[in-house]
């Protein structure tokens, strides 16, 4: 287990002279995962009655306790596709930690989104090194349609991966059912191209967004893991979405040089 370079220290107890050599563990990586925050050209705009800016900015008090080291926008940053938006969501992002990554979703336009985000220094990868992690970010967005995508070319990245290094991947469609009917129509198309090139001993957790909701799975013992909306979640289960009245959220990771993580959800609550 790597760690730092050890510390001696000395006491007395007791009348006891005691020394020793003290290990000090790594810090750990924290990585924040924000989606589908449907932000429009028109701060006003509801999406699926919610104000999109007014729930992004109530989540993210509670998301900079976190102190992220990074923040992944798993897609769906914009509802509209408008340059507006993603000015808008630069301006209340920008701050939030020292490196942002995307990919985008299906209701996001990549002409208008790389941009204002290369303006920024947000990062499109497709492999990007955090914390010791190997951060691939897939795109599987297809222009016009709601169901995701991954051809050969947009796999190639998992290619270059060092293998037994960590690998967190991040893509927006959901790669395996979240048994819910109204957002499972929309899925990954044929998934296992891309299942056929994840090994376990390297790739850890699979990311992704486009759900509305917290999801835990596991597929050939690789974590699936969701982030939920940052402005409207819906109901697991449900046939059709129904308003999950608990609010915005967003996921974590905490990431060790080792290959450890640890995952959760944060709210606006």
């Amino acid at each position: 287990m790597p760690v730092t370079e050890p510390r001696a220290f000395s006491a007395t107890l007791a009348g006891y002279s005691i020394s020793a050599v003290a290990m000090v563990m790594p810090r750990p990586f924290t990585l924040l995962q924000l989606s589908d925050s449907h932000l429009s050209a028109d701060p006003a705009a509801a999406y699926r009655g919610q104000n999109a800016d007014a729930t992004l900015s109530s989540l993210l008090p509670a998301c900079r306790l976190l102190a992220p080291d990074g923040v992944v926008l798993s897609g769906d940053v914009a509802e509209d596709g408008s340059t507006a938006a993603y000015e808008r969501a630069g301006q209340m992002l920008n701050d939030l930690a020292p490196r942002t990554a995307w990919i985008p979703g299906n209701h996001d336009d990549r002409a208008a989104m790389a941009p204002v985000f290369d303006r920024l220094g947000y990062q499109a990868g497709p492999l990007l090194e955090w914390g010791g992690w190997q951060i691939v970010l897939l795109d599987s967005a297809v222009p016009n349609r709601p169901e995701g995508r991954l051809d050969e070319a947009r796999l190639a990245p998992l290619d270059e991966l060092a293998p037994g290094r960590p690998t967190l991947v991040f893509v927006h469609h959901q790669p395996l059912a979240v048994d819910s009917p109204w957002i499972d129509k929309y899925p990954l198309t044929k998934p296992e191209r891309l299942w056929s090139r994840l090994d376990a001993r390297t790739v850890k957790v699979v990311a992704f967004g486009h759900v509305h909701q917290a999801f835990s799975g596991e597929r050939q013992g690789i974590a699936c893991l969701s982030a939920p909306s940052t402005v409207a979640n819906g109901q697991p289960g449900a046939a059709r979405f129904t308003l999950d009245p608990t609010g915005p959220k967003a996921r974590w990771f905490r990431l060790w040089p080792d290959g450890r993580w640890l995952s959760g959800i944060v709210s606006a609550g």
